[in-house]
């Protein structure tokens, strides 16, 4: 934490990375909720919001007392402790983590080692619920969780990577500092957008910002959101490619959505003579059809129904071929439909 000199303010800049002080935080409430639930369960005279506040103050002084020795005994100049105190200077979260696990292992009682409980979803649902309910009744403030995260991560943070070591003795200059200093919070400058963030992280965050605005994927004139780019790109970008209305009757050229009216303009004709060319194959799909159908009631007569030998396998034919001629019906509807269509379309176009 800060230093204050006889003056009476603050003459080192305390300012840490926000993003792992807000992890490092959470690690806590949760070690806190663990280790609370694990030492109390199956014991039907302690609940784990019983023994809560004095968890904490033993969870607080555990993890400062295993900080500080760390520290110590890299300073005396013990090699193993020297690469564990670099490795938890790289990944404080994770040196934390490992901390609270030690722990909430000391913490757990005989019940706590049954088989399969500390897997199962009824414990992680005790512990996340119980979590919910310390917040909601400030059992272990967001402040204090985050001045305890402070003091580690200064402690072990030897590469000054996550927080700023700098000092002054003066008070502008140290003010003069804080509004430059890369771990100063900042709020992300993209409208719609809430996060705040240290001043280090404002480029990772402004290329994943889902409020930055981009220039048109599909090189419209647009600048869209990046949470909105699939959408724009996929509907209502002028530039997104569709097919010819008169695809159906031939003309099978893409274009960019926005210029569909100049296209429909300059090939007018020729999509008149598709639709004439689509309307004579109609018909002469309907005429191959009528004589498929005659075809086929002639063959029924002389074919199948010479050679049925009952009653049974001539209604059998007659119901076939009933079906044949049903389903020969319902093409030339279809057809026609599709016709009626093209035709509307054509004369929409051109009105």
């Amino acid at each position: 934490m800060s230093t204050v000199d006889e003056d009476g303010y603050s003459s080192r800049c305390d300012l840490c990375d926000t993003e792992v002080i807000q992890s490092m935080t959470e690690l806590l409430l949760r070690g806190l909720a663990t280790a609370s639930v694990d030492s109390t369960t199956g014991d039907i005279f302690k609940s784990a919001s019983s023994v809560a506040i004095s968890v904490k103050a033993e969870l607080a002084n555990y993890l400062l007392m295993r900080t500080e020795a760390l520290v110590r005994e890299c300073v005396d100049g013990h090699e193993d402790h020297s690469d564990q105190l670099m490795k938890a200077s790289t990944r404080p979260t994770e040196f934390l983590s490992d901390l609270i696990d030690d722990f909430v292992a000391s913490k757990r009682n005989m019940m706590s080692h049954v088989s399969g409980f500390l897997s199962s979803e009824s414990r992680l649902n005790k512990i996340k619920d119980f979590m919910q309910k310390m917040q909601m009744e400030n059992v272990w403030t967001q402040d204090v969780r985050k001045a305890t995260a402070e003091t580690i991560l200064e402690s072990i943070d030897m590469k000054c990577i996550f927080h700023c070591p700098e000092r002054f003795g003066e008070q502008d200059k140290l003010v003069d500092h804080r509004s430059q200093c890369k771990f100063r919070v900042v709020n992300c400058k993209n409208d719609g957008c809430s996060a705040s963030f240290s001043a280090i992280h404002i480029e990772e965050h402004d290329s994943i910002c889902p409020f930055k605005a981009l220039p048109c994927h599909q090189l419209c004139e647009q600048h869209v959101m990046r949470c909105e780019m699939d959408r724009h790109c996929a509907t209502v970008c002028p530039m997104k490619l569709i097919n010819c209305p008169f695809y159906h009757v031939g003309c099978e050229t893409a274009f960019p959505q926005g210029n569909l009216d100049n296209h429909c303009s300059k090939l007018l004709q020729t999509h008149m003579l598709y639709v004439l060319q689509a309307t004579t194959r109609q018909n002469a799909t309907v005429n191959d059809m009528n004589q498929r159908l005659q075809l086929l009631e002639k063959a029924q007569s002389l074919n199948e129904m010479s050679g049925a030998l009952d009653v049974r396998s001539l209604t059998l034919i007659i119901k076939e071929q009933e079906a044949k001629i049903k389903k020969l019906e319902r093409d030339i509807k279809t057809q026609e439909a599709k016709m009626k269509k093209l035709e509307d379309e054509f004369r929409s176009r051109n009105a």
